[in-house]
């Protein structure tokens, strides 16, 4: 969030010109004050407090908390965009006043006005579930659905997984970004909510898939570097459009909705779409992990 930095002028003395940075004494250029020989001031003998009427000394100004110049209002700022803040810091201001603030590791990303600032994330993703369970890959890339032929991920979802969360789970930022789309199109007794129960494969099944293939809920986050994260097939999206989420917040819960044939959560991430769906992109999760077909990932994501 940029916030306009304030200036701080001191001025210095009352009897004369404004001092010069580090000048001693009344703001002569090598004189004394008070009759001292070594610049130090002699007590005021009348004077008010602070220094006498030939020229006080400089008294040092007391620390500004950097959230007092959070111009912006309320809300979480870069220490580069506050008078006084540590460019690695995040402090969260409020009332002008720091009521927390953080340390940046991989430092403090600056967002355009009206969006909160917050700290790097070093372009890690995460498995898009609470930290600790683990859930089974009933899809990887390139189409591998367990050795028993060639599922849909090729083309534009040459690189998305399926996940096989059971239904009503908590669905979490694989990476922190902002959220550009909250898509909730369908709910409990819609069409297309509980997917596709046909036989799979058969031609009532793709009937059904090609009448809901954009009927159902889902989120996209973009990320810092421009890429967009897009969670599908939920029963319920819950982020708030235009917010910024960390790693690890909950946006929405996994269900079955739109061409589905049972409960799962598709994930995949694309390029520079941040309302829609595109072409996805290759990425591991951390540790270098790809999942195939078959393999049970348990989560790190925002692990204590």
């Amino acid at each position: 969030m940029r916030a306009l930095g304030l200036l701080m002028i001191v001025v210095a003395g009352c009897g004369g010109g404004a001092a010069s940075p580090g000048a001693t004494g009344g703001g002569g250029s090598g004189g004394t004050a008070g009759g001292g020989g070594n610049g130090a001031v002699d007590a005021p003998d009348g004077g008010g407090a602070g220094g006498d009427a030939d020229g006080g000394a400089t008294t040092t100004p007391p620390a500004t908390d950097p959230c007092a110049a959070a111009t912006l209002g309320d809300g979480a700022y870069c220490g580069s965009e506050l008078t006084g803040g540590d460019a690695s810091t995040l402090y969260h201001c409020a009332g002008g006043k720091t009521a927390s603030s953080e340390h940046c590791a991989m430092g403090c990303h600056v967002a355009p006005p009206g969006t909160p600032d917050y700290c790097d994330d070093g372009g890690l993703y995460h498995y898009p579930w609470t930290c600790g369970a683990s859930y089974e890959t009933t899809q990887g890339n390139g189409g591998d659905i367990c050795g028993g032929g060639t599922g849909d991920h090729t083309g534009v979802q040459q690189y998305a997984w399926d996940f096989g969360l059971p239904r009503h789970t908590v669905v979490r930022a694989s990476r922190g970004g902002t959220v550009t789309l909250v898509a909730n199109v369908t709910s409990a007794g819609q069409a297309c909510y509980d997917g596709c129960t046909q036989p799979f494969g058969s031609q009532a099944f793709w009937d059904c898939c090609n009448g809901c293939i954009n009927t159902s809920n889902h989120v996209n986050v973009q990320h810092a570097d421009g890429t967009v994260a897009t969670y599908w097939h939920l029963d319920v999206a819950t982020a708030t459009k235009g917010a910024h989420v960390d790693a690890g917040d909950v946006i929405g819960y996994s269900g079955t909705s739109g061409c589905s044939s049972g409960p799962h959560l598709h994930f995949q991430v694309m390029g520079d779409c941040p309302t829609g769906y595109c072409q996805s992109i290759a990425i591991a999760f951390a540790g270098n992990e790809k999942p195939a077909c078959g393999n049970v990932e348990k989560s790190d994501n925002a692990c204590q």
